[in-house]
């Protein structure tokens, strides 16, 4: 428990919700038009009123690093002016408004209505169904598990304006991200956005600066490659970790999904040795293997401990 707990202290420094709150990548017509408009709104002001392109990502293969055509104006490299989806926090606070993390101020009235097709304003009952309804979140385990909300969650969800969203205006706009909060205080919103910001940030890299990578961080903290016939590991995140436990369960996975055998079955972090291939396979990159990773989102966990050397042989670490 120690290592989640270290975990939580990271993502939730400085708040106080009663319970820990769930996440997820969220897609919503009203905040697909809205998210975009409040960036663009802010990169006008930036640029003297001159509309901002964005950054153009260019893949180069699987094998070569991710690239990005620089935008021509003066911009931080994290602040990417579109997004598709957010990351949807759900707290155990009590609060009568949605709040939607924004780079700059806006009259929200404006920003009412989850149509731009239709005059008749959408409730916020029909977000909160689909919420209770079709998303799954991740929770604060660590252990490659998905939930879903309670049945009736939403009518547990008393919102002051059926059809409005209140904005926090984050502290660097030019290092802006898209969340969607619910249940959750101002004190917890303006802390956990700073900590999961700092998080992204510090993987140094503009592809990973987005709700989806941050939701498969969590679900999955650390990503395993096979390297001259030993067993290696990364954190997605800076200090994001597993308990012992977790992480042999994951290491099991991985070598179960790309067909080897460990030569020991001993369960501690530093035995890596596993059976050589007769026919070497090419060596992946970390990069593949964090794409691999986003394509599979979950394996299946292994109802037993999979592909051992069928003599044991004790580990050499200990």
């Amino acid at each position: 428990m120690d290592a989640i707990q270290k975990n939580d202290s990271i993502i939730l420094k400085g708040t106080n919700f009663k319970s820990k709150p769930v996440f997820a990548c969220f897609k919503y017509s009203k905040f697909d038009t809205m998210v975009p408009d409040l960036m663009m709104k802010y990169g006008k002001s930036v640029t003297n009123e001159q509309p901002i392109k964005g950054k153009e990502f260019l893949y180069r293969g699987e094998r070569s690093s991710p690239k990005f055509r620089p935008v021509p104006i003066n911009l931080q490299p994290y602040f990417l002016p579109f997004y598709y989806s957010m990351l949807l926090v759900v707290g155990s606070d009590e609060r009568d408004t949605l709040v939607l993390t924004s780079p700059i101020a806006e009259n929200v009235r404006r920003l009412l209505g989850f149509s731009r097709w239709s005059r008749k304003h959408e409730k916020h009952e029909c977000m909160l169904r689909h919420i209770e309804n079709e998303i799954k979140f991740v929770p604060l385990s660590y252990n490659c598990t998905l939930k879903k909300l309670e049945k009736d969650w939403h009518k547990t969800v008393r919102l002051r304006k059926r059809d409005t969203v209140e904005l926090y205006v984050v502290p660097k706009p030019n290092e802006y991200f898209p969340m969607l909060f619910i249940n959750c205080s101002n004190d917890n919103i303006k802390n956990i956005y700073k900590n999961i910001t700092a998080l992204m940030i510090a993987r140094n890299d503009p592809i990973y600066y987005c709700p989806f990578l941050f939701t498969c961080a969590i679900f999955r903290p650390i990503i395993f490659n096979i390297i001259e016939n030993r067993i290696e590991y990364k954190q997605r995140l800076p200090n994001i970790d597993v308990t012992d436990e977790e992480f042999a369960m994951r290491r099991e996975e991985w070598v179960d999904r790309e067909r080897r055998h460990m030569i020991s079955d001993c369960r501690c972090r530093s035995n890596t040795a596993i059976v050589p291939e007769v026919q070497q396979r090419s060596i992946w990159s970390w990069h593949s293997v964090e794409v691999i990773y986003y394509t599979y989102d979950c394996y299946q966990r292994l109802p037993d401990p999979p592909y051992y050397t069928p003599i044991h042989h004790n580990c050499k670490s200990h």
